[in-house]
């Protein structure tokens, strides 16, 4: 199936439900938990991926570009949903993927490369420098910064907060680029004024997330903060803690997680329930963010 106009692309996206979270725990201090499903709202650009998206692609559809590039990860969801997307459009799409050709392909890898995507491994001394200065590419190739950091991605994150028809005092997400958080920040002023952003970051950069949130945000707003300790010992790390926690959560709540991202999340609020961080009588929303295809990896 080919797309000729990323609009075209919308009628495949569902809008994500919210489930409510039952355990005596909870109960007991009166908090009410919610989940925002976004891993549901399309089995391979889900979550967040979807939201950063959106936007991005119809502006990159407005210059005309039909090829684009970027870096991550060989497990990278973001390049994964990115990687389908171009298939879909039939745009040309280049990664610049920290690794070398010698490794084994990654169930991620294999398939972007059956989505035709085109891999181009850079060391990891280069990958920094890539980071801190993207390729000089053609004027014909749009360049998205890792994990899809943009004004335009955070409009589709923005629209989350216009899906709720309730008001929460606490909106938490995994996060690692700082998007997600951005652009839920930039619409409580709108949509959920009493509300508190969180993001719980799932690398150990928390510094550079918080600058790059402070630069995309209106700087009077200070309804926000990135929480560390929940990192499991940086980007990928799991330990048998957070494994367990995972599986136990399947099976209370039939709600799949992965151990990268929503499953840190999901272990943070639910430690900080334990904590007393949350006040009697709080509204949590926990946002699913998706990506379940790198458990793969």
């Amino acid at each position: 199936m080919k797309f000729k106009k990323v609009s075209q692309l919308f009628s495949l996206i569902q809008t994500s439900k919210i489930q409510n979270i039952s355990a005596e725990k909870i109960e007991n201090k009166k908090i009410i938990l919610d989940v925002k499903r976004d891993d549901l709202i399309h089995p391979i650009i889900s979550g967040n991926k979807w939201r950063k998206l959106k936007y991005l692609l119809l502006k990159i559809e407005q210059t005309g570009c039909y090829s684009v590039a970027t870096m991550g990860g060989m497990h990278s969801n973001f390049i994964h949903a990115l990687s389908y997307v171009c298939y879909l459009l039939g745009w040309e799409c280049r990664l610049y993927i920290r690794g070398f050709p010698q490794q084994s392909l990654t169930p991620t890898m294999i398939d972007c490369l059956r989505w035709n995507a085109k891999i181009i491994y850079v060391d990891r001394k280069n990958f920094r420098k890539l980071r801190e200065m993207p390729l000089s590419l053609s004027d014909k190739i749009f360049w998205i910064n890792e994990g899809g950091l943009h004004q335009e991605s955070m409009l589709g994150l923005e629209e989350i907060m216009m899906e709720l028809s309730l008001q929460y005092d606490y909106i938490v997400t995994a996060s690692a680029t700082g998007t997600s958080i951005a652009g839920l920040v930039n619409a409580t002023s709108r949509y959920q004024k009493s509300a508190k952003v969180i993001g719980v970051s799932v690398l150990n950069n928390i510094e550079q997330q918080t600058e790059d949130v402070s630069q995309l945000v209106n700087s009077k707003v200070d309804n926000w903060s990135i929480i560390k300790g929940y990192e499991f010992g940086g980007f990928a790390k799991i330990n048998s803690a957070l494994e367990l926690f995972v599986q136990d959560f399947w099976k209370q709540h039939r709600i799949p997680l992965e151990a990268v991202y929503s499953g840190k999340s999901f272990y943070a609020v639910m430690d900080l329930i334990n904590k007393n961080y949350f006040a009697s009588g709080t509204r949590v929303l926990l946002i699913h963010c998706g990506g379940l295809q790198g458990e793969r990896g």
